[in-house]
């Protein structure tokens, strides 16, 4: 299975903090954390650790942090070929304070500035496209060089580049907030049908498959003109950084494996529930074993 991820990748500073902190203070962090993040870059890394032949297509500067990114990138076996060393922009760094307390994080981000860049595609065609909505440009390139895979859109927040990304996509999977901001309308869970409209709105984006992740509510998706409401999996919950991407990721993998959609998206939340219970992206993802043992203890 050769996947091809596309989008945005970033160096990670995670400060995890148990209680509420005021301003004009200073804390000290014990346990920082630090590693490379992103939305398609920990979906690469999970898809990698997996075994998938994982390729990436995102930029980093020259400069010490992109140094450290590729090298964790080649020690994780995903191929750094397509990673654009820009010589005009400094690597993406995020500051994640992660408020251990309750599970929720917030983050600080100063991007890369996305400039056009010539891609250096993969040497064999990929099976699936995962793409952040990042390197837009890139992203649509790809998505028309390659009509044959799969392609998935990890869609965050509604971004001018959206609906561009959103239309081509085989599977659009969104995030609460940008079906909120989106469609103006908060998802509630007493009757499904009445989630219609807001599915029906997103149409506007793309005319394919939508499904939507409600944090530790878990995940409504569509399918055949109707809605569904998977429950998010109990988790002792300490951090929700990278989740989402890790629900990605797995999705990706999952739909590879040519599996059924209701459960290629019980087994994508299954793997981010199992994330939230450890501190940081990268360290959160777990092995595909991790996964399957959990899954029998279940019994899903």
């Amino acid at each position: 299975m050769k996947i091809l991820c596309i989008g945005q990748t970033t160096y990670d500073l995670n400060f995890p903090i148990s209680h509420s902190f005021q301003k004009n203070r200073k804390y000290i962090i014990q346990n920082l954390s630090q590693f490379p993040g992103g939305p398609a870059t920990n979906a690469a890394f999970l898809l990698a650790n997996w075994g998938a032949d994982t390729s990436l297509i995102a930029r980093v500067g020259l400069d010490p942090f992109g140094q450290l990114i590729l090298s964790q990138m080649k020690d994780a076996g995903i191929s750094t070929e397509s990673i654009y060393m820009d010589p005009k922009a400094s690597t993406s760094i995020s500051c994640v304070i992660a408020h251990t307390s309750h599970g929720e994080r917030t983050v600080f981000n100063a991007p890369a500035q996305e400039t056009p860049f010539e891609p250096v595609w993969p040497q064999a065609d990929p099976d699936l496209i995962l793409v952040d909505g990042r390197e837009t440009k890139t992203a649509l390139e790809a998505l028309h060089r390659y009509p044959q895979a799969i392609s998935i859109m990890d869609a965050g927040s509604y971004q001018p580049w959206t609906k561009a990304v959103g239309s081509l996509v085989d599977y659009f999977v969104c995030s609460e907030d940008l079906s909120r901001s989106y469609t103006n309308t908060e998802i509630k869970l007493d009757n499904l049908e009445d989630l219609k409209p807001i599915f029906l709105k997103l149409h506007e984006i793309t005319s394919h498959t939508i499904v939507i992740t409600i944090g530790e509510r878990g995940v409504v998706y569509e399918k055949d003109n109707k809605i569904y409401h998977i429950p998010a999996y109990p988790a002792h919950t300490i951090d929700t950084t990278g989740a989402g991407d890790i629900f990605h990721g797995a999705f990706t993998y999952f739909i590879g494996q040519n599996l059924p959609l209701p459960y290629a998206i019980r087994m994508a939340s299954l793997t981010a529930s199992i994330s939230t219970e450890t501190i940081g992206a990268l360290p959160s993802i777990p092995s595909l074993e991790t996964v399957q043992k959990k899954k029998s203890e279940i019994k899903l």
